[in-house]
């Protein structure tokens, strides 16, 4: 099943998390359509051809095109029940879609719908758990505590129960008091219901130092303990209430769950979930996650990290995903004195907003600086020219690569930008051809003048060109070789051909630019580009013929793109804040262990999430877990080494990552030529 995670809570075999799934075999119903302008099918179509129709869906689903998708399983859906093959995966999708849009209303009556006409479908356990977790979202616990109780009950799906009990654990742990919960035992008749609201009740209780109330609550149940589940539980929290609680605090995880971004959030999610179960296998500290959907939107992101920073029990806030979100969180974060650790987010001014805000991404201003300070250390590399787009992306990544590069002794001999696609580009290269051909023409008049000097001084101390029978005079203008009687006036051109210490192909420069002339002046060519650029340019840069080394970031991280155009872009070199070494021991060993928790192999996503998360965790310690001392120990954190990055916040600016790496793409692969950490190129030795 795939997951959309929205709450979880780790004990210290496990983790507890809320997944957005539903797997239910359903009738067409109307609610789907209101609202909704489809073109319903009316003829029939074989099975293979509502096979293609649901496959087109789940395609626009998985490309974050739900408003497609959506139209597309609604049709599925409204083919007459005796002859549809997929009613109960279009609804799937049609769930999921509603929920990835965040049409959470259409979500409970669908699920209302479902439990009043299909009461003995053995896929009610499944629709009752995506119930309660939509509930959870609306911020209906009790609610939501009963469709999870009632799945714990019915369901004989072991990892359906166990993920509905970590739930339950949940709800009760952050979100209702311990009057609430005996206030709703009370109303309860069900025994099953009974027993686990009392062994949570008795867990509460001990978490807070009641220990009195622990024991007499776990008493009160002895004798209806029935179920082989329950009594594990029950020996487990009977000794557990017998020594002292462990220190329990809470980290808040603000990500986009639904909405355009919940692909993203859903993978950075899962790396975090992760993350936290690794460390409760070796750590005493008890530490549980308040994940929130702030949708991707600025209003429910300021609205979430100002209750989470008014919890006194949230030591630290992890996330959100994007700038946008991340700037006014960041203030507030500040205001509130929570450190705040964003996975993702890129603006180059938001550790600015004040010490208590972390970015574990490095942002545009380091990775283009970093890349500079790689382009000057590479022999060869003395003249550079960028083509960039003029966004605020493109500016900071040139303005601080070209710093470098000056400040390292190179020279910037032309910054080119375009806006928009670069569909054209024949204005900025040319301007950038012309600036190699009078780079080839001031190297030629400094290769001559070097030239004529040394021509000079054969003139005068070989006597192979002074003697009684020939002479070479080296003139401003020309010179002049006398032989016996005659005298031969040469050109400097004529005269350095003739003495062979130069070619006469070395003066076949163009007067006027001719794209059959190649550029090799310009040493190196700095490319920021956006991902979807990359098809556009580098056709142009072939045809415009700049033999050069290429330095992009790291949007030309697509091993795929590169090996397309390989006999082009082979030797490219490029900065990223990411590099999967998937070939070694260690990731395969991760990868395997994490696609058997979570279901699927990691991507990059995930491994933010990971890595961030466990740099995190890294300066959690055991009586120090403060906001003040969370903030403290991520300033002065060692190196992180991750499975796909590297984190520091001492480098070169403060609380902003500047760890990076430096790729080369050569001969079908991708590898790492240097690294940065703390701001400090590090070759890498072969």
């Amino acid at each position: 099943m795939t997951n959309t995670l929205i709450a979880l809570t780790l004990s210290k075999k496990s983790c507890i998390y809320l997944s957005l799934v539903v797997i239910a075999l359903l009738h067409p119903l109307n609610i789907f359509t209101q609202d909704l302008e489809v073109d319903t099918i009316n003829t029939y179509l074989e099975e293979s051809e509502q096979l293609e129709l649901f496959h087109r869906g789940v395609d626009l689903y998985n490309m974050e095109r739900y408003w497609d998708a959506l139209n597309v399983f609604t049709k599925l859906n409204s083919i007459p029940q005796s002859e549809n093959h997929f009613i109960s995966s279009s609804v799937l999708m049609l769930m999921r879609t509603y929920l990835r849009l965040g049409d959470i209303e259409r979500s409970i009556l669908l699920g209302h719908e479902f439990e009043s006409s299909y009461k003995e479908s053995k896929y009610l356990d499944d629709v009752q758990y995506t119930m309660g977790e939509v509930l959870f979202m609306q911020g209906q616990y009790t609610d939501a505590l009963l469709y999870f109780l009632s799945v714990m009950k019915i369901t004989d799906d072991e990892r359906l129960g166990r993920l509905s009990k970590e739930a339950l654990e949940t709800i009760i742990d952050l979100f209702l008091t311990v009057e609430e919960v005996g206030n709703l035992k009370e109303k309860i008749d069900d025994k099953f219901d009974k027993v686990v609201l009392s062994l949570n009740l008795a867990e509460k209780y001990h978490s807070e130092g009641k220990y009195k109330l622990a024991n007499k609550e776990l008493r009160s149940v002895r004798g209806l303990v029935k179920d082989s589940s329950l009594e594990d539980e029950y020996v487990k929290i009977k000794y557990q209430i017998k020594s002292r609680p462990i220190q329990k605090v809470y980290i808040g995880v603000v990500l986009p769950l639904s909405g355009p971004m919940s692909g993203v959030g859903e993978k950075i999610l899962n790396g975090v979930r992760y993350a936290l179960h690794q460390f409760r296998l070796k750590s005493d500290i008890d530490v549980s996650a308040i994940v929130l959907d702030n949708r991707g939107e600025v209003i429910q992101s300021i609205k979430q990290v100002e209750y989470l920073s008014k919890n006194p029990e949230v030591v630290a806030i992890f996330g959100p995903v994007s700038s946008e979100n991340a700037v006014p969180m960041a203030a507030l974060a500040n205001q509130y004195r929570i450190p705040m650790i964003t996975p993702t987010a890129t603006n180059s001014k938001l550790s600015s907003l004040g010490s208590y805000v972390f970015q574990a991404n490095v942002d545009f201003e380091n990775l283009g600086r970093f890349l500079g300070m790689y382009s000057a250390s590479v022999p060869g590399i003395k003249t550079v020219a960028s083509l960039s787009p003029a966004d605020e992306y493109g500016k900071e990544m040139t303005d601080s690569f070209c710093e470098a590069i000056d400040e390292l002794g190179g020279r910037i001999v032309s910054q080119q930008w375009y806006t928009g696609e670069p569909e054209e580009l024949r204005f900025q290269l040319k301007n950038i051809r012309q600036a190699g051909l009078e780079l080839v023409r001031d190297q030629l008049a400094e290769k001559i003048r070097l030239k004529l000097a040394k021509l000079k001084q054969l003139a005068i101390s070989d006597s192979a060109w002074w003697s009684d029978s020939l002479y070479l005079s080296v003139g401003e203008r020309d010179c002049q070789l006398y032989a016996k009687d005659t005298v031969y006036v040469l050109s400097h051109r004529q005269a350095l051909i003739f003495a062979g210490l130069m070619d006469s192909l070395e003066f076949e420069i163009p007067k006027k630019d001719s794209i059959e002339f190649m550029i090799n002046s310009i040493n190196g060519l700095f490319l920021p580009s956006r991902a979807t650029d990359l098809n556009m340019i580098v056709p142009q840069l072939e045809y415009y013929n700049l033999k050069t080394m290429m330095f992009g970031s790291g949007n030309w991280n697509d091993l795929s793109f590169l090996k397309k155009n390989q006999r082009f872009l082979n030797g490219l070199k490029f900065v990223s804040d990411y590099y999967i070494d998937s070939e070694s021991i260690h990731y395969k060993n991760f990868k395997s262990y994490y696609a058997r928790l979570i279901g699927y192999e990691p991507n990059r996503f995930d491994l933010y999430g990971y890595d961030t998360m466990r740099a995190v965790l890294s300066v959690f310690k055991a009586g120090e877990v403060t906001r003040k001392e969370i903030r403290k120990n991520l300033s002065l954190m060692p190196v992180y080494h991750g499975i796909c990055r590297n984190i520091s916040f001492r480098g070169n600016r403060p609380r902003v990552n500047s760890c990076a790496f430096i790729l080369s793409f050569d001969n079908g692969l991708i590898r790492p030529v240097a690294i940065v950490e703390n701001g400090n190129l590090v070759p890498v030795t072969k």
